[in-house]
């Protein structure tokens, strides 16, 4: 059962229903050839049966109609109940009214409610600050902007949308930060789990181009709520741990266990060593960033020893260990240290880099 009650599903059209590579022009349902995307077919029909499906375009040359008949052409047409364009939204993505004009017209609320979409900024941005769920589909693995990720779950395939609405989604970026606010943040702390958050996101990008299973996405809310804890009384608990049963509390499970093995102690033993990629990146990222800066991981454990004297020793005995994660981490990129820092320098902070594609 569908705990979060999700009613219906709002998709785009083109590119990501139908294929539309900019060839031609015009009414979709006059070209020459019309093509559905890659397991459009089979997810649709197995959506339908569960949920209302909406297709909300922002198609000026063709009405709802002609969007129905380009559908027809490749036996999608049974599964969609509404069909919008921005003529009958008296907007067009990413404007708020073209959402709030279709949740009106649909008479679902909101919080029921999740946009499907290619295109960041129409479909992500746009219905996120109109306070929907979004699902990114990210087929070919493009950085969000900012390295700021918003969308509430992302998939690379159009099949794999079934198996993630069968699970919670991550909590938002609004929400992560809804909590600090809750436990007491710093400008300082908010600076520092962002840094982390977006680098472990763009290491998780890399990673995930050889073709390995990793989440982007959730490397980028663990490194996000790693720290949730960092300023709570820690008589009993470490604040990694604070973090975990903070987020276990919010049924967060898969960010908890990142939380919880975050520090370096953690890497000491296999009971606490981080297991999974998304925790052994947060780990790693969490080395790397020095405030809002990325620093190596001597910079960085030289600078926690002069900030934490009493723990200066710890550190130290414990950098081998922190060292032979890096080496995993670098040896499955295919890099070094020195390059790897070099290229998350210029990813993240030079507006002119686009290398999700690979490392420069």
């Amino acid at each position: 059962m569908n705990e979060r009650k999700i009613t219906t599903l709002v998709f785009d059209w083109g590119n990501t229903i139908m294929a539309d590579d900019g060839q031609f022009s015009g009414k979709m349902m006059d070209w020459p050839s019309v093509q559905a995307i890659e397991g459009a077919y089979d997810t649709l029909k197995l959506l339908s049966a569960e949920y209302q499906l909406v297709l909300a375009s922002n198609a000026e040359d063709s009405t709802p109609r002609d969007i129905f008949n380009a559908l027809e052409q490749v036996n999608l047409d049974p599964f969609f109940h509404l069909i919008f364009t921005c003529k009958e939204l008296s907007a067009k993505k990413p404007d708020l009214l073209f959402y709030q004009t279709l949740v009106e017209k649909i008479n679902h609320p909101v919080e029921k409610v999740v946009m499907i979409g290619d295109d960041y900024l129409k479909d992500i941005v746009g219905s996120k600050l109109a306070g929907w769920r979004a699902i990114w589909f990210n087929p070919s693995g493009q950085t969000s902007n900012g390295h700021l990720p918003l969308q509430d779950m992302e998939v690379r395939n159009l099949t794999d949308i079934p198996e993630v609405l069968s699970h919670p989604f991550l909590p938002d970026v609004q929400t992560c930060l809804g909590w600090y606010m809750e436990l007491g943040a710093t400008h300082t702390l908010l600076s520092h789990v962002q840094n982390v958050a977006a680098i472990a996101y763009q290491i998780s990008l890399w990673l995930e181009q050889p073709g390995m299973f990793i989440s982007p996405l959730l490397a980028h809310r663990g490194g996000l709520t790693h720290d949730l804890s960092k300023l709570q009384d820690q008589s009993k608990n470490n604040h990694a741990v604070l973090a975990a049963e903070f987020l276990e509390s919010k049924k967060q499970l898969k960010l908890a266990e990142i939380a919880r093995r975050h520090l370096i102690g953690d890497l000491v033993t296999d009971e606490t060593r981080p297991q999974t990629w998304e925790e052994k990146i947060v780990n790693y990222a969490d080395k790397l960033s020095e405030g809002n800066t990325i620093v190596s991981i001597d910079e960085r454990l030289e600078a926690l020893q002069l900030r934490y004297p009493d723990f200066a020793l710890k550190i130290k005995k414990n950098t081998p260990f922190v060292k032979a994660l890096e080496d995993e981490i670098v040896t499955a990129l295919g890099t070094t240290p020195a390059k790897l820092v070099a290229d998350l320098k210029k990813t993240l902070f030079n507006k002119n880099s686009h290398s999700s594609k690979g490392m420069l």
